[in-house]
């Protein structure tokens, strides 16, 4: 709009959206008329700096990553490279556009992973660890920035070496990736990475295969503690310390999994990617594997609210939300809802509900940011007759902290609340937060325990 060029490249990429900027330049959501409008990434380049010996670098960089997705980009959970191209005097490259949110996201909205997520999250992820490291290439940037879980499946595009699966774990950012050949084997290199998860030979820059196993160790430790991993390590006794930050203790054979991963000399750790996964399969609990936020693909009622929410239709979104626990109970009113009857529906159910209000939100509405507001409240997750006084009183100020209830005049905690009808509430993402999906909304308040209880305990399966 300020420059007068077109948004259309090549006559074939439409920028849609600004998605990021940074340091190299600026990121799109953009549509691919080639492919009947399918969504793709457009990154171009636009370094933020003028040192002539910083810009070749920079540029080589970019060139590198279109390289490495040409070689790599057949995985399916690896961005496919659509093109690479200059125009206008600026450089550009369109890839497959991973629609899901990056686990350092998913860390935020959703809080520390389970034992359960960490095996399903390396299950998922060492093959793909294997696959470019086959290829001779070292990724040198893994952390949960740059592992996406896919969240819609974009069914034009299917990867040579499988079928695309909503769920799966996605590694994207392949800038700082490296090829291993026989002249660069052993050399000292640029210094490359996030500082919190590299390797200390890649601190050298001397990157190896094994590098990326251990910054994918580090990445679990921070998704088990949401603790930084400068302070997981103990420096005074330089060991690590990450045990000792566990809110929840794991299991024996997982501890001795991620302590090898981490190990400081490379002799220490796995050979390979493929070593960790058999090592991980070896143990029962390895060969379990737990099972993914599910997204009911074969559910209508699900695909419709996922495609409701993502065009921000909030109310349509909150009324479908309670027609399918209804539907799935057989029950016509919210209030008929029992306790017996928040068992019975599947953690299938509850989890993709809960994740697709908090993914279209940006972990703004959804049964996670009320739950998190319910326990900031000192709200307990099991009530019993006689601690019911103690749960109206957390109710209402749990409403008040939504907005389901206002004060008559001016917004002061001394005047008198009252409750808003259905048709008054917020259905904007401007509404305060937790304010959607209105489950718990007046009929159903009795069911607020119940069903943060629940969603716990599926959470932890």
């Amino acid at each position: 709009m300020s420059c007068g060029k077109s948004l259309r490249l090549k006559g074939l990429y439409e920028a849609t959206a600004l998605i990021g900027q940074g340091g190299m330049g600026r990121t799109f959501r953009a549509k691919d008329w080639g492919r009947m409008g399918q969504p793709c990434a457009i990154k171009q380049f636009l370094p933020q700096w003028s040192e002539p010996a910083l810009i070749k670098k920079a540029i080589a960089l970019f060139e590198r990553e279109a390289e490495q997705l040409q070689l790599l980009g057949s995985h399916p959970q690896i961005p496919e490279l659509i093109s690479y191209f200059e125009e206008d005097g600026y450089l550009y490259l369109v890839q497959e556009l991973i629609e899901g949110e990056n686990l350092y996201v998913e860390l935020q909205c959703q809080g520390i992973f389970s034992e359960a997520k960490i095996y399903q999250l390396l299950e998922n992820l060492l093959p793909v660890l294997q696959f470019i490291h086959e290829h001779q290439v070292i990724h040198r940037d893994i952390k949960p920035d740059n592992i996406i879980r896919r969240s819609v499946l974009n069914p034009l595009s299917q990867g040579r070496h499988g079928a695309r699966a909503e769920g799966d774990l996605v590694l994207v950012d392949f800038g700082a990736a490296k090829e291993i050949t026989h002249n660069t084997a052993g050399r000292t290199g640029t210094l490359i990475g996030s500082a919190e998860y590299i390797a200390p030979e890649q601190a050298r820059g001397k990157a190896v295969t094994q590098s990326d196993l251990y910054s994918l160790g580090v990445t679990c430790l921070y998704l088990l503690t949401g603790i930084s991993p400068f302070d997981l390590y103990d420096d005074n006794k330089d060991r690590w310390i990450w045990q000792t930050k566990l809110q929840t203790p794991i299991s024996e054979h997982l501890t001795q999994v991620l302590n090898r991963l981490i190990e400081p000399a490379i002799a220490n750790r796995y050979a390979s990617a493929k070593a960790v996964l058999e090592d991980l399969q070896s143990n029962h609990q390895g060969t379990k594997s737990p099972k993914k936020h599910l997204s009911l693909n074969n559910s209508p009622q699900i695909d419709e609210l996922r495609e409701i929410l993502n065009l921000g239709q909030w109310q349509a979104g909150d009324l479908l939300t309670n027609q399918i626990i209804l539907d799935l109970v057989k029950k016509e009113r919210i209030a008929q809802l029992t306790v017996s009857d928040i068992e019975k529906i599947p953690c299938e159910v509850w989890l993709a509900i809960d994740q697709l209000w908090m993914q279209a939100t940006n972990c703004r509405f959804g049964w996670t940011a009320q739950q998190q507001i319910w326990q900031s409240l000192n709200g307990r997750l099991i009530y019993r007759e006689d601690t019911y006084w103690e749960f109206a009183k957390v109710y209402e100020k749990f409403a008040d902290r939504v907005g389901w209830r206002k004060s008559i005049w001016f917004n002061l905690p001394f005047l008198p609340k009252v409750w808003r009808k259905y048709e008054n509430l917020t259905f904007a993402i401007a509404a305060p937060q937790g304010h959607l999906p209105s489950l718990f909304f007046w009929e159903g308040f009795n069911l607020v325990d119940s069903v943060f209880y629940r969603l716990e305990i599926c959470r932890k399966k």
